[in-house]
């Protein structure tokens, strides 16, 4: 049995394995998109419990890799997508168990598979990456990964909130809208993803921050900044929003624009573009 676990820690994650993964999560967007053209239970049923079947499929995935390099799978820009889609598609089951929220299963299924096939055209690295004695530096990785797949969720539940707002003031409500949740959990829902996304990033960068005192300080300053106009564009959406001066659709908008710098300090923490 231990010669045959060895063996198969010696073979790293294939692109068949991520491509296989990733046809999970788009016949359960498809399947959630065909729910308004009848058999709506059925066919939502169905595409919702593919995309738990298929967060658990990468959650093996992930943990494989993470045995198999002793280490956290974030030493590649192809890792750091399978951890985003992991954490985006994981904090939708979150929301729906804890708080009887469901993010559109289409849109999260779907952004899940875009980032698996990217991955696995990108390939997964074998090298670990070393963070051996360093803890922090785990936890402040950690913190801004999940800080990103809040946002991103965040960005998906606005476009969903603006969309059926939309739809309500046009008065059209079949096709894609008969998909999306009511306006009320949504703006709910919204508000408290933003207040997660500030408590997460600003822990990631006083990490951060401080690993970056200790070194070389022109190595990851473009990367702190950007996370940090990022962290100061949520913590200015939250402000606003608590003080009930973004109502509504201008809380979406504001929180689709904080996307913009997120993408960008994203980028900028891939481990190729260090």
């Amino acid at each position: 049995m231990f010669p045959m676990a060895a063996e198969l820690a010696a073979h790293p994650l294939t692109r068949d394995c991520l491509l296989g993964c990733a046809v999970i999560f788009l016949v359960a967007a498809i399947l959630d998109g065909l729910a308004s053209k009848g058999a709506a239970g059925k066919f939502q049923s169905s595409g919702l419990w593919l995309l738990r079947g298929g967060w658990v499929m990468l959650t093996t995935m992930l943990a494989y890799q993470g045995l198999r390099t002793h280490s956290l799978p974030i030493a590649s820009p192809a890792e750091v997508l399978l951890s985003i889609a992991w954490g985006l598609s994981g904090l939708s089951l979150f929301l729906d168990v804890t708080f009887n929220h469901r993010l559109p299963t289409w849109a999260i299924a779907g952004t899940t598979a875009l980032c698996l096939v990217i991955a696995a055209f990108l390939g997964v690295v074998a090298h670990p990456l070393d963070t051996a004695g360093k803890p922090l530096i785990a936890i402040h990785v950690g913190a801004a990964i999940l800080a990103y797949c809040v946002l991103g969720a965040q960005a998906l539940n606005s476009a969903a909130y603006l969309l059926q707002h939309r739809a309500l003031a046009r008065h059209q409500f079949g096709g894609i809208y008969a998909l999306l949740p009511a306006l009320v959990p949504l703006d709910r829902i919204g508000a408290q993803l933003m207040g997660a996304a500030v408590w997460l990033l600003g822990l990631s960068l006083v990490i951060g921050a401080t690993d970056w005192a200790q070194r070389d300080l022109a190595v990851a300053a473009p990367k702190l900044i950007a996370a940090l106009i990022t962290w100061l564009a949520c913590g200015w959406v939250v402000v606003q929003r608590r003080r009930q001066r973004l109502p509504g659709a201008a809380f979406a908008r504001a929180s689709l624009l904080t996307a913009i710098p997120a993408v960008v300090a994203l980028y900028l923490s891939l481990p190729s573009s260090r």
